[in-house]
């Protein structure tokens, strides 16, 4: 059977499908979540194991789907993902895997995930300071998710991605700190604009660090060059890069 391809009305054909697997997480970061969390859905609202093989084999083999992001909340407490990961690899239309986690626990299941046929993971940070890690994310967590970064490398899960947040007043001081970061431990960095989608209602247009803005910090450290968008990728800073071609 040939797939039908899933085409929007602006004659787009889409070929990315995301998954949450939870909405549960262990940070409480404060542009995302209230300090003492949320109301989480009761297991039974959660899809299983096998309703979520049967939604992707739809997607890889009737829609044309070709990559699947599994994402949560955090999508590492997930019980049993390596098993999980290991079911969609197995499919026989089998979609490109990857995940997006915050890098708490990273560490421990990388190479699990890896070896279960997950190719590739955009981990969450948006400091390389302790005190502002947990500032941000009211955890104490920054050397775990470290470690985690450094086990998805060694585990092949490359190019690894990371994704930060600059925001006003906050971190935007680090923008060439964490490019420059990235670019010594071989990591794709991805800056995202802030976007109104917190749950507590804190966001403010005035704190947010737009795209331009974050393209003039970087040029005060680095020589800045075009390469290709990545398809449907959340906004970041244009598609440009440093010479060593690590994605800003």
């Amino acid at each position: 059977m040939h797939p039908s391809p899933l085409q929007d009305r602006f004659g787009r054909i889409h070929t990315d499908l995301r998954v949450s697997l939870t909405d549960r997480c262990n940070l409480r970061c404060t542009y995302c979540m209230p300090e003492e969390g949320l109301a989480w859905l009761p297991k039974a609202g959660l899809l299983t194991d096998d309703e979520l093989l049967r939604l992707v084999r739809i997607g890889t083999e009737r829609l044309g789907i070709r990559s699947l992001r599994l994402t949560g909340g955090e999508p590492l407490l997930r019980r049993g993902l390596p098993g999980l990961v290991a079911r969609f690899a197995a499919l026989p239309s089998a979609p490109e895997l990857s995940l997006t986690t915050n890098g708490v626990g990273l560490a421990r299941t990388a190479a699990a995930l890896g070896e279960a046929g997950l190719h590739r993971v955009n981990v969450s940070l948006d400091t390389l300071r302790r005190d502002r890690y947990q500032q941000i994310t009211r955890r104490d967590r920054l050397q775990d998710v470290l470690l985690g970064l450094a086990a998805a490398q060694a585990a092949g899960l490359a190019p690894v991605k990371v994704n930060a947040v600059p925001v006003r007043g906050v971190n935007e001081d680090e923008i060439p700190e964490l490019a420059a970061f990235a670019v010594e431990h071989g990591y794709r960095m991805r800056f995202i604009e802030s976007m109104p989608l917190d749950a507590q209602g804190a966001w403010e247009r005035e704190r947010m660090i737009t795209a331009e803005e974050i393209l003039e910090r970087l040029r005060e450290r680095f020589t800045l060059e075009p390469v290709p968008r990545e398809g449907s990728a959340p906004r970041r800073s244009g598609g440009w890069s440093a010479p060593r071609r690590w994605s800003a």
